[in-house]
């Protein structure tokens, strides 16, 4: 059961993270590599298999997620789990196939156009989504997506700034705008050139990557690249980071992670990758969910800590307490 450690070991490595680095250096010998196999998608921790590949996943860190009453993750009833997914067709290129929303273990199409999602991490039930046609408010009540403001772009990606109404959008003229006053006023950024992807970390810091593979950060310094990482990677996907990671977010250029920071540093983890995940979301932390082969697999930390585990498991656990423990105990006030 590697799967187990892997996902300790990747909680431990995300709380022990520095909030700036220097250098690429891996953090451990090369003997410590942790490589994702196909071992690592066991049908036990599969929730839903969908048509198409699953490409983008979202699991909101606010109220549609989290008890109101309280700043922690309702993990006592398993159904009231909302993510939302995009699916694609991607034998040639990407031909977007629609978002879904994954509610009370039932999923149901909410926007055929759509292609992406972000939400605020705070007490609202809100979240936002990129559509071929525009921009969508998510209806928890109604369990539904709701044309949001008279833009008409065809999005490709999205990031929602926390406690705020800024949206970015990027369409896929790879033009990306700032959103505000309720989806109708649209202002065009223009020191972002040709960006492919956008994610945001929470401290608001954007990151993207272009159309020459170089990875940028975008803060209140201006733009900045990112030094230290490989040059011109076949495969790029930056990842929307844990809520454990203060500015900086993880990043997979081919078959390796690296931890992005907005100082424009970078630093190689300990996870490689012999298979890959379609999409993730690690975000919750303690809960967290992968696409791969058109299935979506959820990890509940937590249940592994005190269910029963294999005794290598268990001993990694306790040499990794503190660090779990601080996850746990942390909460979305903390930012």
């Amino acid at each position: 059961m590697k799967l187990l450690a892997i996902i300790a070991l990747c909680v431990a490595l995300v709380a022990s993270a520095p909030t700036s680095n220097s250098s690429n250096e891996s953090s451990s010998e090369e003997d410590n590599k942790l490589n994702i196999t196909e071992e690592f998608f066991p049908d036990e921790f599969k929730i839903h298999t969908a048509d198409n590949e699953i490409i983008k996943l979202l699991y909101p860190l606010n109220s549609l997620n989290f008890n109101e009453d309280a700043d922690e993750i309702d993990t006592e009833d398993e159904d009231s789990k909302i993510i939302f997914f995009v699916e694609a067709d991607i034998t040639n290129g990407v031909e977007y196939k629609g978002l879904s929303v994954f509610k009370k273990n039932k999923t149901t199409k909410i926007l055929p156009t759509g292609t992406s999602a972000a939400a605020d991490s705070d007490d609202s039930k809100t979240a936002y989504f990129g559509a071929t046609d525009g921009l969508y408010k998510y209806n928890e009540k109604e369990n539904t997506a709701e044309k949001y403001g008279p833009i008409t772009d065809s999005i490709i990606d999205i990031a929602k700034v926390n406690s705020s109404d800024i949206i970015y959008i990027l369409t896929d003229k790879n033009e990306l705008f700032k959103v505000t006053e309720d989806g109708t006023k649209k202002d065009k950024i223009a020191d972002v050139v040709g960006a492919k992807q956008i994610i945001l970390d929470y401290s608001s810091n954007l990151y993207y990557y272009d159309g020459d593979k170089k990875v940028y950060v975008v803060s209140a310094d201006g733009v900045k690249k990112i030094e230290g990482l490989p040059s011109d990677p076949t495969y790029i996907n930056l990842l929307n980071p844990a809520f454990v990671i203060e500015d900086a977010i993880p990043i997979v250029l081919d078959n390796n992670a690296y931890i992005i920071y907005a100082n424009g540093s970078s630093k190689l983890s300990d996870v490689e990758f012999t298979v890959k995940p379609s999409a993730y979301s690690m975000e919750a932390t303690l809960i967290q969910y992968y696409a791969y082969n058109k299935s979506i697999y959820e990890y509940n930390i937590l249940s592994i800590v005190l269910g029963d585990a294999l005794e290598e498991i268990r001993t990694f656990l306790n040499e990794n307490k503190s660090e779990i423990e601080t996850i746990a105990t942390r909460s979305r006030t903390d930012f």
